[in-house]
């Protein structure tokens, strides 16, 4: 599970609303009935929600699951601190409901539909440490039960056209997404891409309305570190508010091009763009699927699908950033001349 973006800290009793006070969120294509405000576009009075967020009492890590549960899912990066798995899924047999559990203890529990979403914390949290779960990886693993395609990618709207930045952690993606923002250019999406088919191409969902953004990469664009906000007081990341500076597109908006980031050092070239072929392409942005070692056996086919469809109708490239803050502008520089 990719990690996701934390919000400001405040006392999670403080955050939490009444049932006739929750907002709905538009948020990649899903209206979210939440308890927490989340980053995301309050839908129009009177919307029906999609999914439904909750939070309730966790007294006790301890706790025992309502239900038999076998095993589902459990990540391969673990926790510096404890040494256990840093996500684990349980699956309930008798129901098919889902347990999603983080080493830090913070639990969220799902039906087998995705449509109930519940949070729990064995100890008292900030709004940081539930809402940055939601708005990842567990809003990515719903898009994953629900059968829709996401990428683990930034999306820029360059003149009516989504151009994704596709790439791991550290590669970039952010950063550049932030220096187009910059630049007067609208962001669709951060970190996971929702895709809508749209004829033989594909629409991206608009996403959350901010970007976390690494310290180094804010003393960059911005001359200091500190010119940003913190996320939360035990996260270093900083956070870029899209809609405090106009710069979140209304989306949805269809897919004009894909660039596979990577910030590998010692490419005396850096930073450049390279084609791919449709092969390598494929390869490339399978890889890159949101959540992709998750339901393999369901979405197998139609993850193929869209890949070869987004390779057979938009340019593929291979962005070469150099792994340098300082190389970023003359990497949007060329970014955009390629485009044109």
């Amino acid at each position: 599970m990719t990690g996701a973006i934390q919000r400001p800290t405040r006392p999670l009793s403080d955050a939490i609303v009444s049932s006739a006070d929750r907002m709905i969120y538009t948020v990649y294509g899903l209206n979210l009935r939440s308890d927490l405000p989340v980053p995301g576009v309050p839908a129009p009075l009177g919307t029906p929600s999609d999914v439904t967020f909750t939070v309730e009492p966790f007294t006790s890590i301890l706790d025992s699951p309502a239900s038999a549960e076998a095993l589902w899912y459990q990540s391969e990066w673990s926790d510096d601190r404890t040494g256990d798995p840093g996500v684990t899924i349980h699956r309930s047999v008798e129901d098919g409901a889902f347990r999603i559990r983080y080493s830090d203890g913070v639990e969220f529990l799902i039906d087998a539909d995705g449509r109930q979403i519940r949070g729990r914390t064995p100890s008292p949290a900030s709004l940081a440490d539930l809402a940055s779960y939601l708005t990842g990886p567990v809003l990515g693993f719903i898009l994953r039960l629900r059968g829709i395609i996401a990428l683990h990618a930034s999306a820029v709207d360059v003149q009516g056209k989504a151009i994704l930045l596709v790439g791991n952690a550290c590669s970039g993606k952010s950063t550049t997404a932030a220096a187009l923002a910059m630049r007067g250019f609208k962001v669709i999406a951060e970190d996971v891409a929702a895709l809508a088919p749209d004829g033989d191409g594909f629409l991206v969902r608009r996403g959350c309305a901010e970007i976390a953004l690494r310290p180094d990469a804010v003393a960059a664009m911005y001359g200091s570190s500190d010119a940003l906000p913190a996320f939360s007081p035990t996260w270093n990341k900083r956070r870029l508010d899209l809609l405090d500076m106009e710069a979140f597109s209304p989306g949805p908006v269809p897919v004009g091009a894909v660039y596979m980031l990577t910030n590998t050092e010692g490419i005396p070239s850096a930073p450049c763009i390279a084609p791919l072929s449709p092969r390598d392409a494929m390869l490339e942005l399978l890889a890159n699927v949101y959540g992709n070692r998750l339901f393999h056996d369901d979405l197998k086919l139609r993850e193929l699908d869209a890949v070869h469809r987004i390779a057979a109708s938009v340019p593929v490239r291979v962005a070469m950033t150099g792994a340098e803050r300082r190389f970023i502008g003359r990497f949007c520089d060329m970014l955009l001349e390629d485009l044109s």
